[in-house]
């Protein structure tokens, strides 16, 4: 304060050190670190320091009634912190009377930090270093620029104090603040770029050369890799001789840099301002600054509040009809100017860490051509976690995004940085849907994606084997190392440790690939790593000495154990619950591809959804066929095997009714076995074939009935969740098998279509859908999809 206050031609001290000193109390509010914010005369008799503050939100609006009211009760010397200080004027002629009524605020944290003095009716912004000495004398040369030109805008009147200091009228006169973007904005903002605008290539754009230069020139370990990257692609995508639009830009047009009169708008706060930003930069900036700082809404949502307040006739004067190249060129600019000034931040405040995540989500609308939304996710997740404390386990020595599509990530975190996790992925753009298992010990997560892709994470805060805890997630973490791509891995002892134990205590075999995992354990004299060593050495593999050393220690003793015992039986019975499978049917005539597609999809359940599978050809198969009664199991089946199908000759209604009945048997009774077998097991169990065959293909099973009988019957059956009719051209199911005729394909198709149709109209729960089975990715990828979006 003391050098402020010398720049305005004032020294003050705490004692009396001359006769002309002027004594002075004076009254503080505090920053949350104890810093000064605001300091003013204590004579004051109205809170003038309020023309400091932005009262646009309900939580502000409280602050400052209750301000107002401590002033008008004449409390305000009874609240707030008091000093005496002893001014002495060092000029003849200083900026303020320092004993009448003045207000000042010290300025924002970082490299750019300004103070502002309010007295005489006047602002004076006051800089306090080099930078911000450059942007005042921008702002004054801005200002000056615009109050000669034949203009509407409202903006201060600006005179030149020294190099540090500029005098600024009040233009907050009966203005009201607002949280709405209006078509006074939009119009604020068409009159502006009407004052200077023009069309520049990229390789003439000197202030995307300067602030290119100074990104690839900056370095910081706080700033997360991966948006690094985006923007790097980005930089390097665009084309030298490309043209871009620029205009008058204020730089920073916000609510808390704006009043509001009548349909008018009155803009202060200049010294960002620029002729050369990109169209439709304060546009963009006014809807995330609002919805990152004041809303705390997620990129999601910003960008739909930037479709809806574009979508009029001021939007397409503002973007020319172009509105995501206009978004592309500001993420561009805004990202590289502040990236430049963050990595000469030393303490980044909670504010820099949202404005990054939101950013960072923004730009991948722009590198969709370079990254499915998968990898997006995962850059993402990981630039989340850059700046927490956490440890990747087993993740691959590459760069995030390339890890495998049938692979997930496991890491090692504090429960603190779940709850991160979980939010930020629930509002993430790219997702469609989470399922979440949480347990006492972890939070197992699947992430889809809109496009269908699907991500597995495990978020793990205590690392247990049933009811025991067996090492310590505070020391893991602890213990973690940065590598070439920026992930924070589990250091290689330890991850040697855990799969080790995991797979051993657990009962199974460490896979072929992890065997190498030990080396650091059988040079290591730690007791954990020499009763492993004694375990490794030992021909037997006896597991009961490391069963003994992980029961003996601290975090499964007496209280533990009981603790830990009790999350494990309530965690077990969570998920017999909550970890039920389902049933997927597949129907359709030969050749329609339904093997393929199902062997392809099963994997991917598998690997991606990571729930055991299970597949039943046509029935649930309890009752072996016919012909094992008469031919012997090993005769009928070979017979079955070899046979084409529709070749049997049975004409006789009771015959087929006998035999009608006996495969209903079957599926009335196996139904039952298999939802208590697999489906309660958490198994999803996938039909080659179902009971719709003997309504509409019933002589493939050497069946004549009639289609009321099996249609009656299936409305007595547990009814699958996920139906799936395969059909294709006839030519170009003729082209895989030649077992049907055209014109029974194309019947056969007609009657499934029809059937489906007619079931789902019927059904609020079961999904019957027909499928053109010609591209097996994009039949996989609705199959997936749909399964994802109707799951719960």
């Amino acid at each position: 304060m003391e050098a402020l206050l010398q720049k305005l031609g004032y020294s003050i001290a705490s004692t009396k050190e001359y006769t002309e000193t002027i004594p002075l109390e004076l009254l503080f509010i505090n920053n949350s670190d104890h810093s000064i914010r605001w300091v003013w005369n204590a004579s004051c008799k109205k809170p003038i320091f309020l023309k400091f503050y932005n009262i646009g939100s309900f939580r502000a609006f409280v602050f400052a009634t209750a301000i107002r009211i401590l002033f008008f009760l004449r409390l305000q010397q009874l609240v707030f912190q008091k000093r005496t200080f002893y001014f002495n004027a060092t000029t003849a002629k200083t900026v303020f009377d320092c004993t009448k009524d003045w207000s000042l605020f010290m300025g924002t944290i970082g490299l750019n930090s300004k103070a502002i003095l309010y007295a005489n009716s006047f602002f004076y912004k006051i800089a306090t270093s080099e930078s911000a000495k450059m942007m005042v004398q921008n702002e004054y040369s801005i200002l000056k620029q615009i109050n000669v030109k034949n203009t509407e805008l409202i903006t201060p009147k600006v005179t030149s104090i020294s190099k540090d200091i500029i005098q600024l009228t009040d233009i907050s006169n009966k203005g009201k603040r607002t949280k709405n973007f209006t078509n006074s904005h939009l119009n604020t903002l068409i009159e502006m770029s009407n004052i200077h605008k023009s069309t520049i290539q990229v390789r003439q754009w000197k202030l995307f050369q300067n602030l290119k230069e100074s990104f690839e020139q900056s370095s910081c370990e706080k700033i997360p890799r991966n948006i690094t990257r985006k923007l790097n692609i980005l930089i390097q995508n665009c084309v030298p001789n490309q043209e871009v639009k620029i205009h008058l830009s204020h730089g920073d047009f916000t609510q808390w840099n704006m009043f509001q009169t009548g349909d008018k708008i009155s803009i202060y706060d200049w010294e960002l301002a620029s002729f050369e930003k990109p169209k439709g930069y304060d546009y963009f900036h006014y809807m995330m600054q609002q919805g990152i700082l004041v809303d705390r809404k997620s990129w999601r949502f910003i960008y739909q509040d930037i479709l809806q307040c574009s979508t009029n006739e001021f939007g397409d004067q503002l973007f020319d009809n172009d509105l995501n190249e206009c978004l592309h060129w500001y993420l561009l600019i805004n990202c590289m100017y502040n990236m430049n000034i963050y990595a000469k931040t030393e303490v980044w405040y909670p504010q820099i860490h949202w404005m990054m995540a939101v950013w960072n989500e923004a730009l991948n609308h722009f590198i969709k051509k370079e990254y499915t939304q998968r990898q997006l996710l995962i850059m993402d997740l990981f630039d989340l976690l850059h700046n927490q404390e956490y440890a990747a386990l087993k993740y691959p020595k590459e760069y995030p995004e390339d890890l495998s599509v049938n692979s997930d990530i496991d890491l090692v975190i504090t429960k603190e940085t779940n709850s991160i996790v979980m939010k930020y992925l629930k509002n993430h753009s790219l997702v469609s849907k989470i399922n979440s298992d949480h347990r006492s010990f972890m939070n197992t997560i699947q992430v889809f994606t809109v496009e269908g892709s699907i991500l597995s994470i495990d978020l793990i805060w205590q690392l247990k084997i049933k009811n025991y805890e067996i090492l310590s997630t505070k020391q893991l973490i602890k213990n973690n190392y940065k590598n070439n791509y920026g992930i924070k891995s589990a250091s290689i002892i330890d991850t040697e440790r855990f799969i080790i134990l995991f797979y051993n205590l657990n009962g199974a075999p460490i896979p072929e690939k992890y065997l190498e995992h030990k080396k650091g354990i059988e040079e290591s004299s730690e007791p954990l790593d020499l009763v492993l060593q004694n375990y490794f050495n030992n021909k037997k593999n006896d597991v009961s000495l490391i069963q003994y050393f992980i029961k003996q220690k601290k975090e499964n003793s007496t209280f533990f154990y009981l603790k830990n015992t009790l999350n494990y039986c309530i965690d077990t019975l969570k998920n017999t619950f909550n970890n039920q499978g389902f049933t997927i049917t597949f129907s359709g005539v030969d050749g329609a591809g339904k093997s393929t597609v199902i062997d392809e999809l099963a994997h991917r359940i598998e690997k991606q959804l990571r729930k055991p599978v299970v597949v039943l050809r046509h029935r649930p198969s309890l009752l072996p066929i016919l012909s094992v009664w008469t031919k012997g199991k090993q005769k009928a089946h070979q017979d079955a095997t070899n046979s084409l199908p529709r070749q049997g000759k049975n004409k006789n209604v009771l015959s087929s009714f006998a035999r009608f009945s006996y495969y209903y048997l079957d599926f009335l009774i196996g139904q039952f076995v298999v939802y208590f077998k697999y489906i309660l097991r958490g198994y999803v169990v996938i039909y080659d074939r179902y009971y719709f065959d003997f309504i509409n293909d019933s002589k493939r099973s050497n069946i004549v009935l009639s289609k009321k009988i099996s249609s009656l019957g299936y409305q007595f059956l547990l009814k699958p969740k996920f139906n799936f009719f395969l059909f294709a051209d006839a030519n170009t199911i003729l082209n895989r098998k030649k077992e049907l005729s055209k014109t029974t394909i194309e019947l056969l198709t007609d009657d499934y279509k029809n059937l489906f149709l007619k079931l789902k109209s019927k059904s609020h729960v079961a999904i019957y859908e027909s499928i053109k089975n010609e591209d097996l990715e994009v039949t996989l990828n609705h199959i997936v999809r749909t399964i994802i979006r109707t799951k719960k």
